[in-house]
Order: structure tokens, then C-alpha cells, then sequence
């Protein structure tokens, strides 16, 4: 049976506190998991590149070439921006199965950061014995957000040539919002003049730096049988249980760069790095929820019914990165800005303690 539209468009509105008060979740209809899917992925798709890139950046940090050993702590920020063109998407180049835009003339839907009061409306192909679609609903609007900020924590081993960092974010509830969500990370950054002896010396340094970082979101969903839009009276049944709902999202993401930094003087030095940066998302709807579809048989009637499991998503992602930056070091404390201009980048803000 074709099972249901909108219990993704409630994912997307979960998942993240831009959308969490924009979509009335009551209001969706929920009406076939093909087409849902296609339309969650192209409305979550942005954001799960910006997760996925973000947890690359402000990554970087300052080599040293004396022999004692130095711990860090800091508050890390990835400002990333979203591209104008992810901002909306274009339904009917996803060839939905069962439904399309109820006006000719409005095809271009809001992703989750798009504009705050637009959405279409999409109707059923399926139509009952006047000529009228069974079913209808409106997309869901954006949070109208140019960019997307990712907190997280820092703390950083520093020894001769060898940095050894930790990032990470505790488990908890996003503000305003019933989604919890948190990571862990890991950087390794090398300076060559570990290997190479002639660059000991130099006021300039080379490095190799890899990471890598898991982010894991979770929140109980509570989809119950409710209203539809819909000409004609609904047959079937929808039994429940419904407290078995909810919503798991992970993100994995990797990077390898190149850097080469210079200090220019006794506090402040800059640095410059690329690299490749590649990940994946995963979006999964788990438990019992109530779908409404067109009745199979034909005669124009919609039919209730329950559906497990609706969702299970997966995307990979893949860029090429750059990155400049400058830092300011005291005795205690540290200032780091950079910024990288490749789609999907932005600015990352790293401030942080010297405990030794």
C-alpha cells in the first residue's frame, strides 16, 4: 500500500529549532512514505549538508616546537552559510508518485531555511467521482535563516609538533525545541618539521591535519489520528498504539587538510589550509503512526490505515575546502577567527584557556 507524505514533513520540523514552531504538525496530512521521502530529503537536505561541513571546521590549531606539553580548553562556533539557491526546491523535479502542485504556476517549495510565510500547496493525482483530488496539504515553511550556527566544545593536548584535539557536545535539548542532540569529535594535526629537519627552525610551519566527527539526535514523536483535507469520508481503521514514535538523525563527518601558517609576530599569527571534507547523514521515522491513502480500489475513497517504520533516509556529501584564518595568542588566552569561502562555509570563531 502507498503510505504517507507528511510524517516526514513533521521530521524535518523536529529535527531542527528553525522549524520546530513553523510547521502546525496537526495540520499535515499524511498520505504515502514514497512520496514523503522524497519530499523530507529535498526539505532537510541543506541542513544536513550544513551539519555534515560544519562539523569539519575550526579545526585548525596552532602547532608548537618547545618541549613542554600544553592543554586547552575553548568554546568553538561554525557559522555556516546556506547557499540562495537551497533555500527553496523545485517539486516537481522529483517526480512525485501520487501528488503535485495544486497551481501551475507554484512548483518551488521552501527547504528548512527558507522563507518563514511561503508554502505551497500539493493535491493528489488521485481524484474521487466528482473530479476532485482526495487529498491536499501545504508544504511546510522555512525558519528564513541565510546561515546556521554550530556550537560545540573544545580541548586540545598540545605537544612537540603534535596536536591532539577533542571536540564534543553534551547530550542535551536543542532550546525551544524536544529534539536532544550530541557529538564527538577528534582532530590530529602534524607539522612536518617533525620529518623535516630544515623547517625546525623557520618562523613559518607545514602540517597535515585529519578529523573526524559523529553527531546523534533523538526525540519521542507523538503523530495521532486526527483531520485531513479531504471531499469524501474515510473508511478503514487506525489502531495504534502510538507510543512507540520516534525520530533518530546521525551525521558522520571527515576531513583531511593541508596547512601552512605564519607567525607574524610574538602574539598573532595567520595560516592557510585545503583539503577535502566528506560525510553522510541518516535520518530514520521509527514506530507506529497513523497514514491516510487513496483507497487502492479505485472507486474515489480515502482509506485509514497504520504504518511501521516509515522512514529510513541516507545522503553522502563531499567538498573541497579552504580555509584562512589569523590567531592571537597570551599567556592564558587565545582568539581564533577563520573563514572559508567554498559553498557551505562561512566563519568559525574558536575562544579559548591555556590551563598549562
Amino acid at each position: 500500500m502507498k503510505k504517507n507524505v507528511t510524517i516526514t514533513l513533521l521530521l524535518a520540523a523536529i529535527m531542527t529549532n528553525f522549524a520546530q514552531n513553523l510547521v502546525d504538525t496537526g495540520a499535515l496530512i499524511q498520505g504515502g512514505v514514497e512520496d514523503g521521502s522524497k519530499l523530507v530529503e529535498a526539505y532537510v537536505k541543506p541542513l544536513n549538508k550544513a551539519i555534515v561541513f560544519g562539523l569539519s571546521d575550526v579545526n585548525y590549531s596552532k602547532l608548537k616546537r618547545d618541549d613542554r606539553h600544553h592543554l586547552t580548553f575553548s568554546v568553538k562556533l561554525a557559522y555556516i552559510n546556506i547557499p540562495n539557491d537551497d533555500w527553496t526546491y523545485d517539486v516537481t523535479k522529483l517526480n512525485l508518485q501520487h501528488f503535485e502542485p495544486k497551481e501551475v504556476d507554484k512548483i518551488m517549495a521552501q527547504t528548512v531555511f527558507g522563507d518563514s510565510l511561503k508554502s505551497i500547496t500539493l493535491v493528489s493525482k488521485e481524484k474521487d467521482l466528482l473530479g476532485r483530488p482526495l487529498i491536499e496539504f501545504d508544504t511546510p515553511s522555512g525558519s528564513q535563516k541565510s546561515a546556521m550556527p554550530l556550537p560545540f566544545l573544545g580541548a586540545t593536548y598540545r605537544l612537540k609538533y603534535t596536536n591532539l584535539s577533542f571536540n564534543f557536545i553534551p547530550y542535551i535539548a536543542i532550546p525551544d525545541s524536544d529534539f536532544k542532540v550530541g557529538m564527538i569529535g577528534v582532530s590530529v594535526q602534524q607539522d612536518l618539521a617533525l620529518f623535516v629537519k630544515s623547517l625546525q627552525d623557520q618562523s613559518y610551519g607545514i602540517s597535515i591535519q585529519g578529523s573526524g566527527a559523529y553527531l546523534y539526535g533523538h526525540s519521542d514523536l507523538d503523530i495521532q489520528p486526527g483531520k485531513i483535507h479531504t471531499p469524501v469520508s474515510i473508511t478503514g481503521h487506525t489502531t495504534g498504539p502510538y507510543d512507540n514514535q520516534e525520530i533518530n538523525v546521525s551525521y558522520t563527518s571527515l576531513n583531511l587538510a593541508a596547512y601552512f601558517d605564519y607567525n607574524i609576530s610574538e602574539h598573532f599569527n595567520v595560516f592557510a589550509g585545503g583539503g577535502v571534507n566528506l560525510g553522510s547523514s541518516h535520518i530514520m521515522v521509527e514506530g507506529t503512526y497513523p497514514v491516510y491513502v487513496a483507497d487502492p480500489t479505485g472507486l474515489g475513497a480515502v482509506v485509514a490505515d497504520d504504518v511501521h517504520d516509515p522512514l529510513d533516509i541516507q545522503n553522502t556529501f563531499s567538498r573541497s575546502k579552504l580555509d584562512f584564518g589569523v590567531r592571537g595568542d597570551w599567556d592564558r588566552f587565545f582568539v581564533q577567527v577563520n573563514y572559508s569561502p567554498v559553498t557551505y562555509g562561512g566563519l568559525g570563531l574558536n575562544l579559548g584557556y591555556k590551563m598549562l
